[in-house]
């Protein structure tokens, strides 16, 4: 840095910028560069994107204590100095923090930090443009070899990063807006608040799953035994109102409107869009109807079977406050969360009673450990007390071997049994997963075939009101009653001389009414054959679509599975 970088005196932000020489370089305490923070943030980090500043303790820290370095590496300071002789929160986030990159002592800043065309404030409290803001949820299940002695431990996890992503003693899950500067701080104390162990971990650098964290102590040199057993989830922030918009985005042709796949459909037919003209959309009942629910089947019907049809539509889509009323399908879903939420009870009691029976199985090995350690070292003082600390010593040499030897294969042990819990934790996990997405799949299986017995009861009632009112008895009565009204009037008539003339009349009469009569059920017989075939065609579209409503149903759920097993890893030592 001597022979490329030129140290001058900082004057002021503008001179700096006018003068625009990338090799000079400046040096703040950490109260001036706190000060220019506070009233020059955006100026701070421009001037950090064409040269190099440098921020060191002020004057007053006698005491060799350090400040927080967290706030000049948010505002772009490439060099920021810290009492390296005390090893407190500030030094660990230090070492944390450039121990990755091959811990070669140099971090890239992000894209934005660098870039003369963008803007970055460092106490920005919404996300910044380009960057995907993140959530982040850590839960500990549990820590292993954290101390030798029967003390209460308890574990805090911390987050630094922007001040807004900045969290310190809260239980909750917080939106992180910006993952590339936030770091991850898990420390184990002891119930006297006495540090056991702790861990710095860059946000963009964790991978979510369970995991096995290995400590580090107050000067972040690596614990042999100590870790921390945790759950971490990371997820792409989605602010509250904006969820269907975004499944919108992964999914657009789900979210279509009725007149753009419609569209869509007659383009795959060959039409070109434009020779569509744009017209006033309809306003009539069936599609008020199905404005916002998809495309419902109309029947020529009577208005009781429009309606069984229209819900049976509803039904095969499954979006409808019919199908969601229906009391056996409703009975069906409740059942099958009963068996859902008995199963998960069932594991959760089968994770508890493993991780009870890995913990007896380490304390009797660290048990057994220190029950031959003091054997051991029992044995010397008694040599010791008969014969005298020099008649011993080749006697307390060859004890320091055996004990070291004990510590040496007990360490090993320890990893064989971590490594042994950890896969077999891991296969509980997955099997539980297993047997999880299996119920799934089977209780998917049985709502399509309920939704298909619905169907068909709707169907076959349907088609019963067709037929009744195809029946002709009403037909028959009228013809009955023209054929007597009119032999009743020719036999009234007084025109009519004599008897012959009378029965001819009736025969004549008989004869042109059978041919109307029979050409009017013929014509009845046609338009009822029509409205059969309509009601049939139309029970087919719904069939399909409940068939496709299935299979869609089905897709979902067996990628649902999928991306399960992608994002199922085993847990690991980091």
């Amino acid at each position: 840095m001597v022979n490329y970088a030129q140290p001058v005196k900082f004057q002021s932000f503008d001179v700096a910028e006018e003068r625009n020489i990338h090799h000079n370089m400046s040096s703040f305490n950490e109260s001036v560069g706190l000060g220019y923070l506070k009233t020059n943030a955006i100026e701070f980090v421009n001037y950090n994107k064409r040269q190099m500043s440098r921020i060191y303790p002020k004057g007053g820290r006698v005491d060799s204590s350090n400040y927080m370095p967290q706030i000049f590496w948010n505002a772009g300071c490439q060099m920021v100095s810290l009492n390296f002789q005390t090893p407190d929160l500030a030094m660990q986030l230090n070492q944390g923090k450039f121990e990755y990159n091959g811990s070669c002592g140099y971090l890239l800043k992000p894209d934005f930090m660098r870039r003369s065309d963008r803007m970055f404030d460092p106490f920005s409290e919404t996300p910044v443009d380009g960057v995907i803001a993140a959530t982040c949820s850590v839960q500990v299940f549990s820590g292993q070899f954290l101390s030798d002695k029967k003390i209460g431990t308890y574990v805090e996890v911390d987050m630094y990063g922007l001040p807004t992503d900045t969290i310190r003693k809260e239980f909750r899950t917080r939106m992180v807006i910006l993952p590339d500067l936030a770091v991850l701080r898990i420390a184990v104390y002891d119930d006297n608040n006495k540090l056991i162990g702790q861990r710095i971990l860059p946000l963009d650098g964790l991978q979510a799953g369970y995991r096995h964290i290995s400590l580090r102590n107050e000067g972040n040199k690596p614990l042999s035994l100590p870790t921390i057993f945790c759950q971490i989830i990371l997820k792409t922030y989605v602010p509250d109102g904006f969820g269907a918009i975004v499944d919108a985005l992964s999914d657009p042709k789900k979210f279509l409107t009725i007149a753009e796949k419609r569209a869509d459909q007659m383009k795959a037919l060959g039409i070109d869009t434009n020779d569509i003209a744009d017209v006033p959309s309809g306003s009539s009942k069936n599609d008020k109807k199905g404005k916002g629910k998809g495309d419902t089947v109309k029947a020529s019907v009577t208005p009781q079977a429009s309606s069984d049809m229209g819900q049976t539509s509803n039904a095969a889509q499954n979006n409808t406050a019919e199908t969601k009323k229906d009391s056996t399908y409703l009975k069906l879903i409740k059942k099958q969360q009963k068996e859902l939420n008995t199963l998960k009870k069932k594991h959760s009691k089968d994770q508890n009673v493993m991780q009870k029976a890995h913990c007896s199985q380490v304390d009797k090995l660290v048990s057994l450990h220190d029950k031959e350690k003091t054997t051991l070292e029992k044995l010397l003082e008694k040599a010791i007390k008969k014969r005298g600390e020099n008649n011993c010593q080749e006697l307390k040499k060859e004890t320091e071997d055996k004990i070291q030897t004990l510590v040496t294969d007990h360490k090993v042990k320890i990893k064989d049994i971590t490594a042994q819990h950890t896969k077999e934790w891991s296969e509980l996990i997955s099997s539980h997963s297993s047997e999880e997405q299996e119920m799934k799949d089977s209780h998917v299986t049985q709502q399509c075939e309920h939704l298909k017995k619905l169907l068909a009861g709707v169907q076959e009632q349907q088609t019963m009101q067709l037929k009744l009112i195809h029946e002709r008895k009403e037909m028959r009565a009228n013809q009955a009653k023209v054929s007597m009204e009119n032999s009743k009037a020719i036999s009234q008539d007084k025109t009519i001389k004599n008897k012959a003339e009378r029965e001819r009349r009736v025969r004549e009469l008989n004869s042109s009414n059978t041919k109307k009569f029979l050409d009017e059920r013929k014509r009845l017989a046609m338009k009822h054959q029509k409205e059969m075939e309509q009601l049939e065609k139309n029970q087919r579209e719904q069939l399909e679509k409940l068939e496709k409503f299935n299979e869609q149903a089905k897709d979902m759920q067996q990628m649902a599975k999928l991306e399960e097993e992608m994002d199922r890893r085993p847990a690991t030592v980091v």
